[in-house]
């Protein structure tokens, strides 16, 4: 076999691979273990997730709050957390991973919360959120509702930052504090 011949077919088993690595990429993704979140998901440029749900960081947050449209806001922290303030409106359903103890969000859970919201599971925003940008919880929560539960990924969104970091922001700013429950709920306000 001569070089030019070897080369291309190093090109095209590379060329091969590198298909293959794109088609697989997606089946890939898992549900992670508590601080596995890939390094690169943590990236404030990072946008959407493999299984094509949304990341959301504060400032996202923050407009949504701001537009009151109806969302549903899913806490997934434990109810320790929770009690001492969460996003406005939000509703606590935790979760860890499929099939772990302590978990309250589930499919049948997800569909009656969304339901009593007075959402269609069909086009309603579900904004899944925890404990900062390292918590797996809500980055699971919008995994298994996008992959196994029926929810559209572009409906179902990972609220990166978390519940502490819209605590800060609306803490640091004056003029959010002063309309602090409009993001808060009243125990996060208490917290000011």
């Amino acid at each position: 076999m001569n070089i030019r011949t070897m080369k291309r077919l190093s090109l095209q088993l590379a060329t091969s691979c590198l298909f293959l690595g794109m088609l697989a990429g997606p089946a890939l993704t898992q549900e992670v273990e508590k601080g596995k979140i890939p390094a690169e998901h943590l990236a404030v440029t990072f946008k959407q997730l493999a299984w094509k749900s949304p990341v959301w960081d504060v400032e996202e947050a923050l407009n949504q709050l701001k537009e009151d449209t109806k969302v549903l806001w899913v806490d997934t922290r434990p109810e320790s957390f929770f009690s001492k303030g969460t996003v406005q409106g939000a509703i606590l359903l935790p979760y860890d991973k499929q099939g772990g103890a302590g978990n309250v969000l589930s499919k049948e859970t997800l569909d009656k919360a969304v339901s009593d919201a007075g959402l269609s599971k069909d086009s309603a925003k579900v904004i899944f959120f925890c404990q900062g940008p390292e918590c797996h919880r809500s980055y699971n929560a919008s995994f298994m509702a996008t992959t196994a539960w029926g929810y559209k990924p572009e409906n179902a969104i990972w609220f990166r930052a978390g519940y502490p970091f819209l605590f800060k922001a609306v803490q640091e700013d004056a003029k959010l504090k002063r309309k602090a429950n409009k993001y808060l709920s009243d125990e996060g306000v208490k917290q000011l």
